[in-house]
């Protein structure tokens, strides 16, 4: 379950990141505008305790039931 979650939040995570970024422009990466550094915390968090590509390899090999 925690596996699950994990591969959820960082695949919204990371869309949520881009999507801000393209929204805002050259703007969105900077540290002085909030959606920059919310996008580079999102993605340390991504990274945190393995990423998304890790935990799917693992629910696979449980052989849970995941959820596109």
């Amino acid at each position: 379950a925690i596996s699950a979650a994990k591969v959820q939040i960082g695949r919204s995570a990371k869309f949520i990141g881009q999507q801000s970024v393209q929204l805002h422009g050259g703007i969105g990466v900077t540290m002085e505008y909030k959606a920059g550094h919310y996008f580079k915390r999102l993605t340390m968090i991504e990274q945190m305790f393995g990423d998304s590509d890790y935990h799917l390899r693992k629910l696979a090999a449980s052989g849970a039931a995941i959820a596109a």
